[in-house]
């Protein structure tokens, strides 16, 4: 990474960690560039909760967080819908949406988490989605698609992934290995 793209993710960092991940609910601006923070602020969250940051538990988790993030700011809040032949990732389609859409929607993070257990419940201003309707990207026809890879994870890597009926709010539970 450039030494100028590094000074201004660090300004970033300086400017938008407090008060944003103060506490344990959280209201944040549709902004793609807070998911890396948001990211941090969690682990440190887990740690404080004597989780062992450098666990693969805690690793997954924040991989888990960053995909809700991801798919509560772009699809959610921004409406992205990606095309199946885009190559542009997610993360730049959303930027480029905020810089000629910008939008007040916010989402809302909610952290329970004590030493054994953690409950993260995500919660976008968009319209939802149908999430029973995702095609799972482990079939055969879907290997190459880069879509639902986020569920995926989810699923494989949390005790429990529920949605509201809307499909704008998602929880994830994960329960410390012993």
């Amino acid at each position: 990474m450039g030494l100028e793209k590094l000074e201004k993710l660090e300004k970033l960092k300086a400017n938008i960690e407090l008060p944003l991940f103060e506490g344990n609910n959280w209201s944040l601006p549709t902004n793609i560039d807070l998911i890396e923070p948001a990211k941090e602020a969690l682990g440190k969250k887990l740690g404080e909760a004597d989780w062992d940051e450098d666990s693969d538990d805690v690793y997954y988790l924040q991989l888990v967080f960053s995909e809700a993030l991801i798919n509560a700011i772009a699809h959610g809040n921004l409406g992205i819908v990606k095309p199946d032949n885009s190559q542009e990732t997610i993360t730049e389609l959303a930027k480029a949406e905020q810089a000629v859409h910008p939008t007040d929607k916010k989402v809302c993070v909610t952290i329970g988490a004590d030493k054994n257990r953690i409950s993260i419940k995500i919660r976008d201003e968009g319209n939802g989605f149908n999430w029973r309707e995702v095609q799972d990207p482990t079939l055969p026809e879907s290997l190459l698609k880069k879509k639902g890879r986020g569920l995926l994870f989810m699923n494989k890597f949390c005790d429990s992934v529920t949605h509201n009926n809307k499909g704008n709010e998602v929880t994830i539970v994960k329960e410390k290995k012993k």
